[in-house]
């Protein structure tokens, strides 16, 4: 049997932390073939994004079909996007019986806008109608959604009606010592919950989450199960930072260990 193919669709990030770098690490680390299609290359570091620079259409379009030709995915994940022009061969080119992880990236760890504004509408009724999960942030549902949000589970029905098949609100941003995630489709709805981990190294965890989740979906899991195993191993890279840097540090991408610490709790319908 070939080994399971996936694609990511993200940035290069110089200093190693996220976007195409460490999705690559993370989808070998869980026994998958990772292939990448460069939207922007980054000139960062841990403290800032120095200079961007996406890729012209024609270099996008010769990477996507280089791929589809000889290494058929069985899911893929986007991070950052970089244009409107990309967004736009993006939405053509997705085939509905791929699953997609869309990590909806906005802005860097360090605050530097990774999106461009007239992308925007591309993303929101171009991309998303094709996405099978979507991972966004709290300040990523702010931003998509156009204003502030009180209730995860109202702002999550809301994102379902931006066409997307389900939606994981992440919970890091907000306080306490419990991490918690909302998921749902429409149908079901469960939380992961996870105790805090207390680091300053978080470079690159949404990318580490949603390649992951890439990962587990390409080896056949379902959502559910992909979230759960998701979660896991960012719990243990989280675990595990790498001292490196000035700024928002990255962590260690590793064998997964699945360890029973690092597993999330599941609750459905209620904390």
């Amino acid at each position: 049997m070939n080994d399971p193919v996936a694609w990511t669709i993200a940035g290069s990030d110089s200093g190693g932390g996220a976007g195409i770098q460490v999705d690559l690490k993370v989808m070998n680390a869980l026994g998958v073939h990772g292939c990448c299609i460069i939207t922007a290359l980054t000139a960062q570091n841990t403290k800032k994004v120095e200079y961007i620079e996406p890729v012209s259409e024609k270099m996008f379009v010769a990477q996507w079909d280089a791929l589809h030709e000889d290494l058929l995915p069985k899911a893929i994940k986007t991070g950052m996007l970089a244009g409107a022009t990309i967004c736009k061969q993006l939405a053509e080119k997705l085939d509905p019986s791929i699953p997609v992880v869309c990590d909806p990236v906005w802005r860097s760890s360090s605050g530097q806008t990774l999106l461009d504004p007239e992308a925007f509408d591309h993303l929101l009724y171009g991309v998303l109608p094709n996405v099978k999960i979507l991972t966004p942030n709290l300040p990523e549902v702010e931003w998509l959604l156009g204003q502030a949000i009180s209730s995860t589970e109202d702002a999550a029905e809301k994102i379902l009606e931006l066409g997307v098949h389900s939606v994981l609100i992440k919970g890091g941003h907000r306080s306490g010592n419990m991490c918690t995630d909302y998921w749902t489709d429409g149908t079901d709805s469960f939380y992961f919950v996870s105790p805090r981990i207390q680091t300053t190294a978080t470079h690159g965890t949404g990318c580490i989450l949603s390649a992951a989740l890439t990962a587990a979906l390409t080896s056949g899991k379902k959502i559910p199960e992909a979230i759960f195993i998701a979660k896991t191993f960012l719990n243990q890279c989280l675990k595990e930072p790498i001292q490196a840097g000035a700024g928002i540090n990255p962590v260690w991408i590793k064998s997964f260990k699945n360890n029973p610490a690092d597993r999330p709790q599941i609750k459905n319908q209620s904390r």
